[in-house]
């Protein structure tokens, strides 16, 4: 119990960061823990479950509006907000035309591969993608421009969040940022940066309860196949605790220190730590 706790504190606390919180579950689980790569890797899916009812609480009244715009006849005009629905529905699809394929290939190719030879080989893996992720950070921090999803046209917001889902779904590989990519995608497509860090949280939510679901249905059932009910509760409950308190903290912090440096270095910590005894 205490080893699931140490890991839902974790997630609480780097979920708004972007230096990949699924990352350093899946490493600290596995490098510290000794839980094995397969059960680290539903864990790492899982516990965003936690987090993202912190987002759904921090932006309830977003999601109030984009969920009447389901049915925008029954509501007034100014209480719906099509635009954001539109984006949210069509970088969902995106995000899934990417994120199913990695997980199978993660899932069956690299932990099933590996796992019984050496979880190192995973963790120097999730070293390299943490590598990306600095780089992609570093690359576009200062690159952003006067765009917001309520001043574009209809094929604008068809276009960018087309390509925000798809680069988010390369973030179901542990490692690799969901914040950190998505939010240098939107940058790059010119959008002011407060309003790509908002729509990164928007987009989080559907692709949280549609990885959790593909993780159940070919997972073996996921968390449900590891722990018990009282460890689940528990370290649901603590990941949306510690993740809600501690949003605009790290988010502030986040603004402010060059996370992409973070990830390299720590990337390359664990290639020189680990590598020379791989190869031993």
């Amino acid at each position: 119990m205490i080893e699931y706790i140490i890991i839902a504190l974790l997630q609480g606390l780097v979920e708004w960061l972007p230096i990949s919180s699924s990352g350093q579950v899946f490493v600290v689980a596995t490098t510290f823990l000794n839980i094995n790569p397969d059960e680290a890797f539903s864990l790492s899916i899982w516990l965003h479950f936690g987090t993202m009812f912190a987002v759904l609480l921090k932006f309830r009244k977003d999601y109030y509006r984009i969920v009447k715009s389901i049915f925008p006849n029954r509501f007034k005009s100014e209480d719906i907000d099509i635009k954001k629905r539109n984006w949210l529905i069509i970088a969902t699809i995106g995000t899934g035309i990417t994120a199913l394929p990695l997980y199978f290939v993660f899932k069956f190719l690299f932990i099933e591969g590996f796992s019984a030879e050496s979880g190192d080989i995973i963790t120097l893996v999730i070293a390299g993608f943490l590598i990306i992720t600095g780089i992609v950070l570093i690359k576009f921090k200062a690159s952003y421009g006067s765009k917001d999803v309520e001043n574009v046209s209809k094929e604008v917001i068809r276009k960018d969040s087309l390509i925000s889902g798809l680069i988010q779904g390369i973030s179901i590989l542990p490692g690799i940022s969901r914040s950190g990519f998505t939010v240098s995608s939107m940058l790059f497509e010119r959008y002011k940066q407060e309003k790509a860090l908002f729509l990164s949280f928007l987009m989080s939510v559907p692709v949280i309860i549609a990885s959790i679901g593909v993780d159940i249905l070919f997972g073996e059932g996921s968390v449900f196949g590891i722990l018990d009910p009282l460890t689940i509760v528990i370290t649901t409950l603590i990941s949306f605790l510690v993740g809600y308190l501690t949003m605009n903290i790290l988010l502030k912090i986040a603004n402010r220190i060059g996370f992409g440096y973070f990830c390299i270095a720590y990337g390359l910590v664990a290639f020189i730590i680990i590598l020379p005894i791989t190869i031993g």
